[in-house]
């Protein structure tokens, strides 16, 4: 299978060579979902949605988009057994990230919560209910650290929040 860009924050380009599920090239098959994480990834642009499905998927994660807050919280609310983990945008209308990862943790607060955003001032003073603050532009292999972590820390039991605040830019 050659080769697939995908632009991202601002001509930053991420490059998939090949696709692999457990050291196999996937021929247009997905893993068994029972054996995957689900996602929960929020944006207002559609190109991030996307890419987010498309990058985050060929991780093996089962993904599930949602273009704002308020979309978010519905599609929480309805799969909330089902969502291992919360990406989101911080710069959304209607609903910020930090505003979307308090309304989250109401409902089970052990979901991890990641916050993206292009502000270092933001990325600084993250709230506690955040669990980890990424920059943007941040390569997709420091993003899947950062969920990794965090999945493993709420199947060994332990509370998500504070986990890993800010991750350094590449």
């Amino acid at each position: 299978m050659s080769g697939v860009a995908f632009g991202i924050f601002r001509a930053r380009t991420f490059t998939i060579s090949s696709f692999r599920c457990c050291g196999e090239i996937l021929k247009g098959q997905s893993p068994p979902l029972m054996n995957r994480s689900t996602l929960l990834c929020v944006d207002d642009d559609p190109g991030i949605r996307e890419l987010y499905a498309a990058m985050l998927g060929t991780y093996e994660y089962e993904v599930l988009v949602a273009e704002g807050g308020h979309q978010a919280l519905d599609l929480f609310r309805s799969k909330v057994k089902e969502i291992d983990a919360v990406i989101s945008d911080y710069e959304m209308p209607g609903m910020n990230g930090a505003q979307l990862a308090a309304e989250l943790k109401s409902y089970d607060p052990d979901i991890p919560v990641i916050v993206i955003s292009g502000s270092l001032p933001i990325l600084e003073q993250t709230p506690y209910f955040v669990d980890a603050a990424v920059p943007k532009g941040a390569s997709v292999e420091k993003i899947i650290d950062n969920i990794e972590a965090l999945l493993e820390a709420r199947r060994a039991g332990h509370a998500s929040a504070g986990l890993s605040r800010k991750m350094p830019p590449d």
